[in-house]
């Protein structure tokens, strides 16, 4: 299993969260059977990966497609292999969740896996012989662009390895994407704590908290820095 700091743990997105911000759109572009790679790892080599064989599918389609959705999830995408433990298909879960990410580019909850994996081994992930997770992000956006919770997940990564000002501009696409997702705000929120925005911080918590919100990590964030009502 992977442990994350609880600093951190709260910019990793719960399973229920991404399905309740994973609105299914018509989007302006179609599928049209091609995924390619595109984009460079964090160590600056172009990004590579598996031919394309099933699929791929758009994510936010994904209810126009429910047995294409199931081939893959039921054999693949298991709760191992969601959870890191162990593979279904193959001995190691990175295999099936490559397949699954090939197969339907801009799946929410496999790149959440894929980051989670991704931070686990934030320092040798070039050594494992898989996919990164920011191959899989770029993808993905590439595949689908009006897809704001794809670029969401890729500003978290960015965001999770340090790269603020690259995670900020990710961050405010995906917010014009798509407004009303509270968890990219709630994320944005976070990263200008971190950026030391305590007041545009502050805003956005009002914001997300308002429309209830539930994780509390950037309200505790603000009432340690005093830009909540009532902090000391």
């Amino acid at each position: 299993m992977l442990h994350i700091a609880s600093r951190w743990a709260r910019l990793l997105l719960p399973a229920c969260i991404l399905l309740a911000v994973g609105s299914e759109r018509a989007l302006s572009k179609a599928t049209d059977g091609q995924a390619p790679w595109v984009g460079e790892t964090f160590w600056s080599t172009q990004c590579t990966g598996r031919a394309q064989g099933f699929g791929p599918y758009d994510y936010t389609l994904r209810s126009q497609l429910p047995d294409k959705l199931s081939i893959v999830e039921v054999a693949h995408f298991t709760p191992s292999v969601e959870h890191l433990i162990a593979g279904s298909r193959a001995s190691n879960p990175l295999a099936d969740l490559d397949y699954t990410l090939s197969a339907w580019p801009n799946h929410h909850r496999a790149l959440n896996t894929a980051i989670r994996a991704r931070l686990r081994n934030r320092d040798n992930y070039r050594s494992t012989g898989f996919t990164p997770a920011e191959c899989y992000l770029q993808r993905a956006i590439n595949f689908s662009p009006n897809d704001d919770v794809a670029r969401m997940l890729y500003g978290l990564l960015q965001h999770r390895m340090g790269r603020l000002q690259d995670a900020l501009a990710t961050y405010r696409t995906a917010e014009q994407l798509n407004p009303g997702n509270l968890q990219t705000q709630y994320n944005l929120g976070l990263l200008l704590t971190d950026l030391g925005k305590y007041d545009d911080a502050a805003r956005y918590a009002q914001h997300v908290y308002a429309r209830g919100f539930p994780l509390p990590g950037l309200r505790r964030r603000l009432q340690e820095k005093g830009y909540w009502p009532g902090a000391q």
